[in-house]
């Protein structure tokens, strides 16, 4: 992995093509080498840079769809879908290194990069690849690494299927990504702090053996497991819209909080239909165990219905709220009018 020095602070409609064959030439490129930039970098030519007061409609603007929000202090981080595949934090919208505004992606990473190479290919006369790097969490693993969103010229994805492992079992399942790996290796020697944007990364067999896009590296079609998280999904299910979606905490919540959130989104009504004609009331025992009371309007077939059906709704919401932490045992129950049945 080999640093890229010398590039310029890039500014809007700099020639960035040239400026980087100009910074790799000392590196003697080669054939096979694979030019990782910061995406960043491509947008700051571009001029993709809006106000800071514009951060928070350019996220909704770029946004596919939203995957989920998350309450942290007093800011809204939503994780959504972009044009070109990935799923992000705040669209990839980003502030470091940007003192003039924060920077949006490029719409079409691929393209950019089919650009950046196809220029340094005729200048520098070898056939190199161009990756578009950012940097972005993972499902299920703390901290953050370099991803590619933009490719060309590169074995993104290398398919190992049909081959055997070390001991000469067939390989069935393993579809390498290569491109992810090649962003991170070459994160190591880059980085926001140190001011280099670039890396040039040499010796991996086969990496620019065929040309893959980097859109084929998101998983964001039918093959989704994990369209929505547990909440959102449950959400969802229960026919809330998402404007309608409260917004839960980053940080771990309080067991009421996470009770009251149930309550309440239990108690909006689906699409086209009118408030339950019944109430719920959150109460503490003696012995400190929560109890709900949906108390339905009257004694009629028609309130009994709807109590029953707000019931179910709030046990369904609270054992979303119990996915990710359990919640401590809360009994339920249908309270008749004039009565002293309570219907569990």
């Amino acid at each position: 992995m080999l640093p890229i020095t010398g590039l310029p602070e890039i500014r809007e409609g700099d020639d960035l093509g040239a400026l980087l064959a100009r910074a790799l030439a000392p590196l003697g490129p080669q054939d096979g080498d694979v030019l990782c930039l910061s995406t960043k970098v491509v947008s700051k030519a571009l001029g993709l840079r809006i106000a800071p007061e514009e951060r928070d409609e350019a996220v909704r603007a770029a946004a596919v769809r939203t995957v989920a929000r998350r309450l942290h202090t007093r800011v809204v981080t939503s994780v959504v879908q972009i044009p070109s595949g990935p799923v992000m934090a705040a669209a990839g919208v980003d502030s470091s290194n940007a003192p003039e505004g924060p920077l949006l992606l490029p719409e079409d990473p691929d393209a950019c990069a089919r650009a950046l190479r196809d220029q340094l290919v005729s200048v520098l006369g070898v056939e190199l690849g161009v990756l578009l790097t950012d940097t972005s969490s993972r499902v299920w693993r703390v901290g953050v690494g370099d991803i590619a969103l933009g490719a060309s010229g590169v074995s993104s994805l290398q398919d190992l299927r049909g081959g055997t492992d070390a001991d000469g079992r067939a390989l069935t399942v393993t579809v390498r990504n290569l491109a992810d790996e090649l962003a991170a290796a070459a994160d190591l020697v880059k980085g926001k702090a140190s001011g280099v944007p670039a890396a040039l990364v040499r010796g991996v067999a086969a990496a620019t053996a065929s040309d893959v896009p980097a859109r084929q590296l998101s998983r964001t079609g039918p093959e989704d497991w994990f369209r929505r998280p547990s909440l959102e999904s449950v959400w969802e299910a229960l026919g809330l819209s998402a404007e309608q979606e409260p917004i839960a905490r980053m940080s771990p919540e309080p067991a009421r909080e996470r009770i009251d959130r149930a309550v309440g989104v239990a108690s909006i009504p689906r699409p086209g239909q009118s408030s339950p004609s019944a109430s719920s009331r959150i109460s503490t025992r003696p012995d400190g165990s929560t109890h709900i009371v949906v108390e339905a309007a009257e004694r009629s077939p028609a309130a009994l219905i709807a109590a029953a059906t707000l019931a179910e709704r709030i046990r369904t919401a609270l054992g979303a709220e119990s996915l990710s932490a359990p919640l401590p045992e809360i009994l339920v129950e249908v309270s008749v009018p004039d009565s002293q049945e309570d219907l569990s």
